[in-house]
């Protein structure tokens, strides 16, 4: 049977948004044969037959899905809902509604029935009434595996024994998983590039569209993205499998980070302190190396500045040092009123103190508290005119209070005070893209490349806590250029 194909392709891409490309080809040509025997028809009249048929297109597609999942693939998302997200939602909803769960794309179910079962680990029955849990895939064939819960060999790769023992009974060489377990999840039959999705998927505190995207193309992911934040509680998560997120940034959501861990949300200040906000909206940058530390790139902190707060049961230090490293651990755990305490009690009897100064500053700025920020980063300046410190935090309070151009001028001073400062470098190319200056952008995208290339080590950076991996730098970076468009710059520039 020879058939052209290209057809084919453009209503399967166009209906569900699955690429057929490189070695599915066969794939493709295999399902066609396989409805061509089932139905009884010539091949030449079976591009009109699926066309036309709504059941034979569902046909089709359940051959074409790809169904590869176990129980607790990439753990550290589930270990984040549960000690995270969960806890958080809960805490939102007052038990008021149940906390509200979608598994988008969940094929045969394991990742539902993974996220029920680490949950009912945690809370006992009483996740019936806390949680609801929703799942859907395309493949209807799937989702009749799914509700049936059994499962062969092949899906426990990653499950721990005493959870396998206490879910699930043996069958013959299959395993059941158990009703208590299989009544939580209610299983849908949905296509997610369609945007009248069901109102019964609305306000969901908690989506999971991991190790699907990478079947689409850029059109696709961003469609579907765009139907799946409508299905967004205003404080929910949109989690993607842990080497998808970063390339699913479409500027639709804001990205977030926490624990090591990306994911979009609606509003990042209500879920966590370390968000990378969409191009439209200025964001701080707080940066460092992977050398003296991890690099910040965007920590809005939530409320208003507090006054110096103690009441941490800690007994005030006696030395500056003490003071100081009682600072750096208060501003770790992101309690940053108790650290601005400390560093002015240091400040008071040591006023020129520059790591003081700086600390304060950061904690300033985490606190919103933009003008007494600059004031300090000013103060700094005035004593150290090379101090690239200062000028950082200045070109960090100037984006964060809404004035690019004013950042902008205090980040190009720290790299004419230290060329290597990649992270002014990197906090550029960001303002040059956010401003539509393409050629700029990827100018100093490139700079902050090499400089890491290079080690990324004379960044001239003495005292500002840094918290954001190097390596995840270059990911951004490289990301970046990616979706710029080709732009040439002016002769002679890189």
């Amino acid at each position: 049977m020879m058939l052209d194909l290209a057809p084919f392709h453009a209503l399967i891409r166009d209906r569900c948004g699955i690429l057929i490309q490189g070695n599915r080809e066969p794939a493709l040509t295999q399902a066609v044969r396989a409805r061509v025997a089932a139905l009884g028809i010539a091949p030449g009249g079976y591009y009109a037959r699926l066309a036309a048929s709504r059941e034979e297109f569902q046909e089709l597609v359940n051959l074409l899905t790809v169904n590869e999942t176990y129980f607790f693939r990439e753990p550290e998302h589930i270990r984040f809902v549960v000690d995270t997200l969960a806890p958080r939602c809960l805490a939102a909803r007052c038990r008021a509604a149940p906390v509200r769960i979608l598994s988008a794309g969940c094929s045969s179910g394991e990742e539902p029935y993974s996220l029920v079962m680490a949950l009912l680990d945690r809370y006992g029955e009483g996740v019936a009434e806390l949680f609801s849990f929703h799942a859907a895939d395309i493949d209807s064939l799937v989702l009749g595996k799914a509700r049936q819960g059994r499962y062969s060999e092949f899906s426990f790769r990653n499950t721990p024994p005493d959870v396998r023992a206490r879910y699930f009974v043996k069958d013959g060489q299959d395993s059941l998983l158990a009703d208590r377990v299989k009544r939580l999840v209610r299983f849908h039959q949905i296509n997610f590039l369609d945007p009248a999705l069901p109102l019964f998927l609305h306000d969901c505190d908690i989506i999971f569209f991991r190790n699907v995207s990478i079947y689409f193309d850029d059109a696709t992911r961003r469609a579907i993205q765009k139907n799946l934040a409508a299905l967004l509680h205003e404080n929910g998560a949109l989690l993607y499998g842990t080497t998808e997120t970063l390339a699913n940034d479409f500027d639709i959501l804001p990205m977030a980070r926490e624990q090591e861990l990306f994911y979009f949300t609606r509003n990042p200040l209500a879920l966590g302190e370390r968000a990378f906000p969409p191009a439209a909206a200025p964001s701080p940058t707080g940066l460092d190396t992977g050398q003296a530390g991890p690099l910040v790139l965007c920590l809005p902190a939530p409320g208003p500045a507090a006054a110096a707060a103690a009441g941490d049961g800690r007994a005030e230090p006696d030395t500056p040092e003490a003071g100081i490293a009682e600072a750096r651990r208060l501003l770790a755990d992101k309690r940053h009123a108790q650290a601005l305490a400390r560093l002015e009690a240091v400040l008071a009897g040591q006023p020129q103190h520059a790591e003081a100064g700086v600390l304060r500053a950061h904690a300033l700025l985490h606190l919103k508290e933009h003008a007494a920020a600059h004031a300090q980063a000013r103060a700094l300046l005035d004593a150290d005119a090379w101090s690239v410190d200062a000028l950082m935090l200045l070109g960090l309070a100037a984006k964060w209070a809404g004035r690019p151009a004013e950042a902008v001028g205090w980040f190009k001073q720290a790299v004419y005070a230290r060329p290597g400062c990649w992270p002014a470098q990197y906090a550029l190319a960001d303002l040059h893209r956010r401003a539509g200056e393409t050629a700029l952008a990827q100018r100093f995208y490139r700079a902050t490349l090499q400089l890491l290339e290079e080690g990324g080590r004379e960044h001239g950076i003495a005292f500002l806590p840094l918290e954001l991996p190097v390596q995840e730098i270059r990911f951004l970076c490289r990301h970046q250029l990616a979706k710029l468009p080709h732009e040439p710059g002016p002769a002679g520039q890189r």
